[in-house]
C-alpha cells in the first residue's frame, strides 16, 4: 500500500507532466500560428510589389494603343480604372 505522501508526490508529477506537455502543446501550436502568419504577410508583400510594378508600367504605356490591342472602345480603360474596386 502507498502512504499519503507518495500518493501525493505521484499526482503532483502526473499534474505536472500534464501541464508541461499542455504548455508545450499551446507553444507549438502558437509557433505554427506565426509561421503561417509570416508566410501570408510575405506571400501578400510579393504580390503587392508585383502590382505596383505592373502599374508603373502600365502607366509608361500608350493607353490608346492598348484599347486597339485588346479591342475595347476609345476611353473605356480610363472608365474601368477610375471605378472603385467593389464595383463591377
Amino acid at each position: 500500500m502507498t502512504s499519503p505522501s507518495s500518493f501525493n508526490t505521484t499526482l503532483a508529477q502526473d499534474s505536472f507532466d500534464t501541464v508541461c506537455q499542455t504548455l508545450n502543446d499551446c507553444q507549438t501550436r502558437h509557433l505554427a500560428r506565426r509561421q503561417k502568419l509570416i508566410a501570408l504577410l510575405r506571400q501578400w508583400w510579393l504580390r503587392a510589389r508585383q502590382r505596383a510594378s505592373l502599374r508603373r508600367q502600365l502607366m509608361e504605356m500608350d493607353v490608346a494603343l492598348i484599347e486597339r490591342d485588346i479591342g475595347v472602345p476609345s476611353g473605356s480603360l480610363q472608365e474601368e480604372a477610375s471605378k472603385p474596386f467593389w464595383r463591377d
